[in-house]
């Protein structure tokens, strides 16, 4: 279902907490005219854990409305219980979404056993092909390759979006899951800087943060991944290696709202308890754009 790249857009919001649709959607037909292969909403730079039900429908629905077809979209649904999870995927599809990326996301760290039977009750419910979200950074939950492999062959299951520690890491993780999971399962990776890695190993996704502000060399690195040209990959990479700094210090959805302010588009604020950066990468991102 997915290209090289996809996207994963910031959810701007109004200074009540609303979505702010029209820039919204200007960030997402800006991916798109810049060639990503999909785009990507209520993932963790969409900020998916500080909205509630309506608000996701709504950025589902507004991304799918200015998407119109030409690529597709991938949407959030991960909650705290598998009741709020199936209720995320019905609105999603009924919205416009094309596929359902579930992570597990909990309070008390998920079993291997509890991590297989949320993704069986949620694919085998969904009117979506679901997409394994395998973030340990956020949720605290470590999945191993076997078990990737085990929620793999549920029915339902559409593709994964996995990470590695390091390129090493993330390499073997691509040769042993290529190796187990079903042909029709589509394998990626996520992470600014190393998802590209996944790329030169053979895997068909690279999952991007930051591509859903700044598409363009993002597009040229999986251009260039794709093609097997890891040179040319890795110098589109080390010219935006301010870029990866900040957003592997800050992520996304801290950094979307001075980007906005930069461009001079109101991309909102971050929800509280979140606190913006401080005022040192309010002047390096102004700095960083300001370059031809």
């Amino acid at each position: 279902m997915f290209g090289p790249l996809v996207a994963y857009l910031p959810t701007p919001r109004t200074a009540d907490g609303l979505v702010a649709a029209e820039p919204f959607q200007a960030l997402v037909d800006r991916a798109v005219g810049a060639g990503v292969d999909g785009i990507a909403v209520l993932g963790s730079a969409g900020g998916f854990a500080y909205l509630d039900r309506a608000q996701r429908e709504r950025v589902v629905r507004a991304a799918a409305e200015v998407i119109d077809g030409r690529v597709p979209l991938l949407a959030g649904i991960g909650a705290l219980t598998t009741a709020a999870v199936l209720e995320h995927s019905a609105d999603a599809a009924d919205a416009g979404a094309d596929a359902l990326l579930l992570g597990t996301t909990a309070y008390l760290p998920l079993t291997p056993d509890e991590v297989v039977g949320l993704f069986s009750d949620v694919a085998s419910a969904a009117e979506r092909p679901v997409w394994i979200y395998h973030n340990p950074r956020t949720t605290g939950v470590e999945i191993d390759v076997e078990t990737l492999a085990r929620i793999a062959h549920l029915p339902g299951i559409g593709g994964t979006k996995d990470r590695g520690v390091d390129a090493s890491d993330l390499r073997g993780r691509y040769a042993a899951l290529s190796a187990t999971v079903p042909a029709h399962v589509e394998i990626g990776f996520s992470g600014d800087l190393l998802g590209v890695h996944g790329l030169l190993a053979g895997a068909q996704t690279w999952h991007c943060g930051l591509a859903g502000l700044l598409p363009e060399p993002f597009v040229a690195a999986a251009a260039a991944a794709t093609a097997g040209d890891e040179g040319a990959a890795a110098a589109q990479l080390e010219a935006i290696r301010p870029w990866l700094d900040l957003s592997q210090q800050w992520g996304i959805a801290r950094l979307a709202p001075l980007v906005g302010r930069a461009w001079g588009v109101d991309l909102g604020s971050v929800p509280r308890p979140l606190l913006e950066p401080p005022a040192s990468v309010r002047d390096e991102v102004d700095r960083l754009l300001s370059v031809p």
